[in-house]
């Protein structure tokens, strides 16, 4: 029955604030696998095409970033690369969301 009451002002502070906390933890999360998943590919993206290779990947970045962790997976047998980069990015942004859902953003 306690959550039919009604919240005082400082239970809504300490609400906003974790979810501020969860949405901080899911932006640091984002990043670190973003920033992992692209090392990741860039070795697997000098592995198969050498340093012109990776010179051509930064030109057309998007498709050559996408596809290297999915070559990686069917090609090599390693999901790794795939995990750490759609893993990191899924739990980023349901630690955010969540964090958006308990401070009512």
């Amino acid at each position: 029955m306690a959550h039919l009451l009604p919240m005082r002002p400082s239970d809504r502070e300490e609400v906003g604030e974790m979810g501020s906390l969860f949405k901080a933890v899911g932006v640091v999360v984002w990043v670190v696998f973003g920033l992992w998943a692209f090392a990741l590919e860039l070795a697997i993206v000098n592995a198969v095409a050498g340093f012109w290779g990776v010179v051509v990947a930064f030109v057309i970045a998007p498709v050559t970033f996408v596809a290297a962790p999915w070559y990686a997976g069917v090609a090599w047998g390693n999901w790794f690369p795939l995990l750490v980069g759609y893993g990191g990015t899924i739990g980023g942004a349901l630690l955010f969301g969540l964090g958006s859902l308990v401070s009512g953003d």
